[in-house]
């Protein structure tokens, strides 16, 4: 017997019941799927903090390039708490971190030489 499976995401409530009624299996899946569709992605992250002055700063600019070839790789904006994550890049990789003042009252601030873990 020939089964067809079909994934449906986000943006709406499902009807269980009726899903089901028709024969499909609901997986409640706990974490997010990374794809790895490139040699730069893995499953490594880097985190941080923006900061302005000592204390946390948001929201801020953040990029992630590759150390070796300045390859930007993702830019984000930092959470309200100034925090930020760059997840789904290759364990080991180095690479540098720039943050900019969204303001332009300070320069761009880089972190050099970061691994992602």
């Amino acid at each position: 017997m020939l089964k067809i499976f079909r994934v449906f995401l986000g943006g709406y409530v499902p009807n269980t019941e009726k899903i089901e009624g028709m024969g499909y299996k609901i997986l409640h899946i706990p974490k997010p799927i990374i794809m790895m569709l490139n040699s730069d992605q893995g499953l490594g992250q880097i985190k941080g903090t923006t900061k302005k002055v000592g204390a946390n700063y948001s929201p801020v600019p953040v990029c992630c390039f590759r150390r070796d070839n300045r390859k930007l790789l993702w830019e984000i904006k930092s959470k309200p708490d100034g925090t930020y994550a760059f997840r789904n890049i290759k364990k080991d990789l180095e690479c540098f971190v720039v943050a900019f003042d969204p303001n332009n009252q300070y320069n761009a601030v880089i972190q050099d030489k970061v691994i992602a873990k």
